[in-house]
C-alpha cells in the first residue's frame, strides 16, 4: 500500500525561542505512525534558516524524532530517506500506480508481462516542511531546494498568502524540471478532498487555497531499475508541508 511520508512540527506559527517537538509521520490521510530518529534511516535530516544550514541531531531512538529551539523568522526543515525496499502484491501495486498518476509505468508493467506480478520495489522519501516564527516580510527561504532526488517548492511564501490565493509549486526531478507528473494537494482537515495536478512542461503545478489550515503538496515519481538482483523498480516520494492563516 503507498504510503505518504511527511515532517510535522507541534507548532507552524512558533514564537521565537520556543521548543518545538519534530515527528516524522508516515501513512495516509494526515493518519499513521510516527517514525523515530534512526541515523540510519536517513542522508539528511536537517533545519535551514536565513543563517544557513544545519543538521538536526538528536538521539537515537527517540519518538518525537527531535525538538529543536524556534528561529525568528521563517525556518525549512528537510529530511532524505535513505533507499528502502518493499515488495507489494500485483493488485496493491497496480492500485498505488492509478492513484499517483503513474499510468506510464503500467503500461510499462504490460509490456514486460509482469502486470499481475509482484513488485518489488525500492523507495526513499524526501520531505519538507516550512515554519514561520514571526511575520519578517517576504525572503527567498521558502524556495531553497535542498538537493533532493525528488522536490517540491513554491514559488511563493505561503504564509503570505491567504484562503483564496492561487500557490504554484515547481517540481524537480535530479535538479531538472519534472513535466506530465500527478502533483496532489489537501489539508489535513478535509484529506479526502484532493487536488491533481499535472505539472507543465516547467515542471508547475497550480494549487488552489482553497481553505486555511495545515496542507500537504506531494508527488511521486518511479522510474525502471534494470539489472538489478532484488528490485525492478525505484520510486521517490516528495512531500511540502506548511500551514495557511486563517487570513
Amino acid at each position: 500500500q503507498a504510503h505518504d511520508f511527511w515532517i510535522e512540527p507541534d507548532s507552524f506559527r512558533p514564537a521565537a525561542e520556543s521548543p518545538i517537538e519534530i515527528r516524522l509521520r508516515e501513512g495516509v490521510d494526515f493518519k499513521g505512525n510516527t517514525l523515530p530518529y534512526i541515523p540510519e534511516w536517513f542522508s539528511d535530516f536537517s533545519l535551514s534558516t536565513t543563517t544557513g544550514r544545519k543538521t538536526i541531531e538528536s538521539i537515537p531512538g527517540d519518538d518525537p524524532a527531535a525538538l529543536i529551539v524556534a528561529r525568528d523568522g521563517p525556518m525549512l526543515l528537510g529530511y532524505l530517506s535513505n533507499r528502502a525496499f518493499v515488495e507489494l502484491p500485483a493488485e496493491k501495486f497496480n492500485a498505488y500506480l492509478d492513484e499517483e498518476g503513474m499510468e506510464f509505468i503500467r503500461k510499462e508493467r504490460i509490456a514486460r508481462g509482469e502486470d499481475d506480478k509482484q513488485a518489488p520495489e525500492y523507495f526513499v522519501h524526501c520531505a519538507n516542511t516550512l515554519q514561520q516564527s514571526a511575520p519578517t516580510g517576504d525572503d527567498n527561504l521558502y524556495s531553497t531546494t535542498l538537493g533532493y532526488t525528488l522536490e517540491l517548492t513554491p514559488l511563493r511564501n505561503p504564509y503570505l498568502l491567504n484562503p483564496g490565493d492561487e500557490l504554484t509549486f515547481r517540481l524537480v526531478y535530479r535538479g531538472k524540471p519534472a513535466s506530465n507528473l500527478l502533483v496532489q494537494a489537501f489539508t489535513a482537515d478535509n484529506p479526502t478532498e484532493r487536488q491533481r495536478i499535472r505539472t507543465d512542461d516547467n515542471g508547475e503545478a497550480v494549487v488552489q487555497l482553497t481553505e486555511p489550515g495545515i496542507w500537504i503538496v506531494k508527488a511521486v515519481n518511479i522510474q525502471p531499475i534494470i539489472a538489478d538482483p532484488k528490485a525492478r523498480w525505484q520510486s521517490y516520494w516528495a512531500s511540502f508541508l506548511f500551514k495557511l492563516p486563517n487570513e
